[in-house]
């Protein structure tokens, strides 16, 4: 490997770095949605997985338990944070196709 390699190659390596960055800050501003109980709980998470907002029906108040309620809190909390790690994966690998990796 001669020298003008290794310069692509660790200018290829700062490109990639530039992008994570980039496509990061996009993730983090993104918002992933998902509800359960036909539409009585949803749950948002960030691009990071990270739960941005708990909106229950005030109506399933008078219909469910406690505990029924916990179970689809969590369950859309999960999908949403399902939906978020999905995207994180296909922005990495749409990225390190882009580099041929």
């Amino acid at each position: 490997m001669g020298l003008g390699d290794m310069k692509d190659m660790f200018s290829q390596m700062r490109n990639m770095q530039k992008q994570m960055k980039q496509i990061q800050k996009q993730l983090a501003s993104m918002r992933f949605e998902a509800e359960t109980g036909g539409g009585l709980v949803k749950a948002i998470v960030d691009g990071e997985a990270n739960v941005v907002d708990i909106i229950i029906d005030p109506d399933i108040l008078d219909k469910e338990s406690a505990k029924a309620l916990s179970k689809l809190v969590k369950k859309a909390v999960q999908q949403a944070q399902k939906e978020a790690k999905a995207a994180v994966a296909q922005q990495a690998q749409q990225l390190a196709g882009g580099l041929g990796l």
